[in-house]
């Protein structure tokens, strides 16, 4: 590529000596020629790929002296040098967005970028080079097995986002969007792109709007005519910054009934988005939940009504029958919100409809009267918490006194494994040993240990990642050989999430005087009957 030369020539300035005043002297000689001054030059000059200053190429300014007097700047005359253009490095970042998948690691060109990357988390963007060997290895029980392996060929000034999708059991896959990263976004702007992810979802309108502007007069952001299907996406978009609302519809619904609404979000100007939509596997109605990527993070937006999903469990075994009764706390009354009522000693049910935010003071109040409350506790939620709530031990004095046993709610289903937490939540039974082993194993031999020992009234293992297989789990008091539960020919097929609870028998001695377990199966919990 050639490109115009430019050249400034040195004048020589005349002296000229005043002369005294009286006679004139006589002329001097005259001097000898003064040498020609040189050229400054200047000229542009085109960076190839791999330049150790600017690695992906571009244009350099290059100025100096024209020593040789040949009109033309070559390289040993160059003095100083200015960057016009160089191209950026390209970069790459991912999102997981596969529902069923377990977490992942992701490499690189055979380096580890980012491990243990979990359902709905998303990474900044990284630089690579221009040829890209992507690998994503799921974590498992049994083993990681890389599941993605895909290549991604870039130029240099652009971005890749690289989207784990579809469901394990339909096959994982890399969906990459690919960008230019070189694109500036216009003073007091956002730019923003929308993916479909969620392989259940069908096609979908999505708008941004302003707050509570009516659908039926607005215009989606991916088209009229082009509805957004699963592993397609819009081109990217400049907004004006400011205040927004985005709700997502079903295409083709003529009373564009949102079935996602994020309400009021605050889009800044520079900020540069990509908004993905991922299957919902949390609480509430809502199909789907979105992930808003910005270059350095990810995070989650939730629809404006997403809830809070608390599963109940009554354990005590001398209570009667409770409703289960909520104070928002800061509030100068007692709102005594009824979310549940009638459960009975070995009941439990979801309440798929905590109003979250919230601070609330929890009260287990009798069913047949409200005014005897036999315990309270604090839970605070936040949108799309689980949590599980255990109320055992005894009304009566002089035993274990009635409590809460909250635990954390994790009940996203993995295909490649079974999520098994064991408690002890029966009151009158002492510190206890609990074994996990494959079916058949005899649990008497000195060699086999417990998976957990001495396990105290109230505690509860880790949510277990258990490969698939038959397995057998029994629970003995501690230091004991001897069987007070066993749960035999356990077979975990994968996808499986279960708690299991030991608990105490009726207090009528009808179920005789070992614990027992309760066993929840998150797939098929009842929902709590209607307050």
């Amino acid at each position: 590529m050639k490109h115009p030369t430019y050249f400034v020539t040195l004048l020589a300035a005349g002296v000229f000596l005043a002369g005294c005043d009286g006679d004139d002297g006589m002329n001097g000689m005259d001097g000898s020629d003064g040498a020609d001054g040189l050229n400054s030059l200047v000229a542009t000059r085109d960076i190839p790929k791999g330049d150790a200053v600017c690695l992906g190429g571009g244009l350099a300014l290059d100025s100096g002296l024209d020593t040789n007097r040949n009109d033309v700047l070559d390289a040993g005359e160059v003095t100083s040098t200015e960057l016009l253009e160089c191209a950026a490095t390209p970069l790459i970042r991912a999102l997981h967005a596969s529902p069923d998948a377990p977490a992942v690691n992701i490499w690189v060109n055979g380096a580890t970028a980012l491990t243990d990357v979990d359902y709905a988390q998303g990474s900044g963007f990284l630089p690579v080079v221009e040829e890209n060997v992507v690998q994503v290895e799921a974590i498992t029980p049994a083993g990681n097995a890389v599941v993605i392996d895909a290549d991604v060929n870039l130029d240099y000034s652009t971005e890749a986002s690289i989207i784990a999708v579809n469901t394990v059991a339909d096959g994982i896959r890399a969906l990459p969007v690919i960008n230019n990263s070189d694109e500036r976004i216009r003073e007091g702007y956002f730019r923003a792109q929308v993916v479909h992810a969620s392989p259940s979802a069908p096609p979908v309108d999505v708008y941004v709007t302003e707050l509570g502007a009516d659908l039926l007069a607005s215009a989606p952001v991916n088209g009229a005519m082009t509805p957004l299907a699963f592993e397609s996406f819009t081109g990217r978009v400049e907004v004006p910054a400011g205040a927004y609302q985005i709700r997502i519809t079903v295409a083709g619904d003529a009373t564009k009934t949102a079935v996602f609404d994020s309400g009021e979000i605050d889009l800044p100007a520079g900020a540069d988005l990509m908004i993905v939509a991922i299957e919902n596997v949390g609480p509430g109605d809502t199909p789907v939940q979105l992930i808003v990527l910005d270059g350095a993070a990810a995070t989650q937006l939730n629809d404006v009504n997403t809830p809070a999903s608390v599963v109940a469990v009554h354990l005590s075994p001398d209570a009667p029958a409770v409703d289960i009764l909520a104070d928002v706390n800061g509030t100068a009354v007692n709102e005594a919100i009824a979310l549940v009522r009638n459960v009975s000693f070995g009941e439990f049910c979801d309440l798929n409809g905590v109003p979250a935010p919230g601070d609330y003071t929890i009260s287990i109040a009798e069913n047949a009267d409200n005014s005897i409350v036999r315990l309270q506790f604090p839970l605070v939620v936040d949108q799309g918490d689980e949590a599980t709530a255990i109320v055992s031990g005894f009304l009566s004095s002089g035993t274990t006194a009635i409590t809460a046993l909250p635990l954390a709610g994790d009940t996203r289903s993995i295909f490649t494994e079974t999520k098994l937490r064991i408690t002890h939540g029966s009151p009158s039974t002492p510190d206890v040993d609990l074994y996990l082993v494959p079916a058949g194993t005899d649990i008497s031999d000195a060699m086999v240990t417990p998976s957990f020992a001495a396990v105290p009234f109230g505690a509860s293992t880790p949510m277990l990642s258990i490969a698939n297989g038959t397995y057998d789990a029994i629970v003995t008091l501690q230091g004991s050989k001897t069987a007070a539960i066993e749960l035999l020919g356990l077979n975990f097929a994968g996808g499986e999430v279960l708690d299991v609870i030991a608990r105490d028998p009726n207090i009528d001695g009808s179920e005789g005087t070992l614990p027992l377990p309760l066993v929840i199966d998150y797939s098929a919990v009842p929902a709590c009957p209607a307050p």
